[in-house]
């Protein structure tokens, strides 16, 4: 029996609003697999990141550059120091760049939690437990050093590339003044070996964590009330991702991977979305809060952390031979 006219136009439009959806959100999700993949080819770094990077690249010579000549008359070595370094390529390793990038991440979360009450890593201080009141003390001197400081950029540097910049900069010196200068060789020894990781605000966030009981849960999970360092220790521990790597992530050109974090960590869509409102802002595009409206409730949590075990694994082998 053949069907009227008009009902078959009436379900060939409603095939093909369906089809225009789907092909919204497939072309949507690729954009965002896409920018992960190839980010620089997707969203090209902007003019303040650019910037961003450049000065605190500059800061970090020149803060390590001033401790190993300490007060010596001589004016600082900076501009032909970051000459010979940058023409050595030395600064655009990958390591040093993805350093100094999930620093200009960590920065503009801090911009956009400002305005949060972060109470815990001060509640932190009365703890019974010795290690966590300790952590907390730690924790809260180290974030006002980062964020106050002015010479200590190096401060936050992993152990291995503070090792790696320091004598690449005593290096660049002794190319300067044509000699070795014994001097700056046991300043550099100096400061290396006095270097205590510990003290960094991300160590001391992990040892928090590692120490609190369970009845500090939703505080951990809420970066509102825990502080974007004690936040992000939390994440790192339950789903295995490097501190850096975390920061990175929360403030890429995508959304999807704080969304697969979110749902890794087993949060309901309400709570995930307060959060991904809170530290993307504005880069929290229509489009995307859509697609984490429609498919964050479908992820289920061990696919989203088998899919998040494998970024950890690109990175290590991205840092270790890639080239930026």
């Amino acid at each position: 029996m053949e069907q009227p006219v008009d009902q078959l136009s009436g379900q060939n439009e409603n095939l093909l609003s369906i089809a225009a959806t789907h092909a919204r959100d497939i072309d949507a999700l690729c954009t965002d697999v896409a920018s992960i993949i190839f980010p620089t080819a997707i969203h090209p770094p902007t003019d303040a990141i650019t910037t961003a990077v450049s000065t605190l690249m500059v800061g970090l010579v020149s803060d390590i550059e001033n401790q190993l000549l300490g007060n010596s008359d001589k004016s600082s070595f900076l501009p032909a120091t970051w000459k010979l370094l940058a023409d050595s390529g030395f600064l655009r390793e990958a390591d040093l760049v993805d350093f100094v990038l999930a620093r200009v991440s960590e920065d503009r979360l801090d911009r956009r939690l400002r305005s949060a009450n972060a109470t815990l890593p001060a509640d932190l201080l009365d703890h019974a437990d010795g290690n966590v009141a300790e952590a907390a003390q730690l924790l809260l001197a180290a974030d006002s050093l980062h964020r106050h400081s002015r010479g200590g950029s190096y401060l936050t540097l992993p152990p291995e590339l503070l090792h790696k910049l320091c004598w690449r900069i005593v290096a660049a010196i002794e190319v300067l003044e044509s000699r070795r200068s014994s001097a700056i060789i046991a300043a550099a020894r100096q400061l290396i070996d006095g270097y205590d990781e510990s003290q960094t605000a991300a160590s001391a966030a992990r040892k928090i964590v590692h120490f609190l009981g369970t009845e500090y849960l939703a505080e951990l999970l809420d970066p509102e009330k825990s502080g974007l360092h004690l936040f992000v220790a939390k994440i790192s521990a339950d789903v295995n991702l490097d501190h850096d790597h975390i920061l990175r992530l929360m403030d890429c050109s995508s959304s999807t991977p704080l969304a697969l974090i979110l749902a890794a960590l087993g949060l309901p869509k309400e709570m995930a979305s307060a959060r991904l409102l809170l530290l993307r802002g504005q880069m929290l595009t229509s489009r995307e809060a859509a697609i984490f409206d429609k498919y964050y409730d479908s992820i289920e949590r061990p696919i989203a952390i088998a899919e998040i075990s494998s970024w950890s694994a690109s990175r290590a082998r991205y840092l270790a031979f890639g080239n930026i």
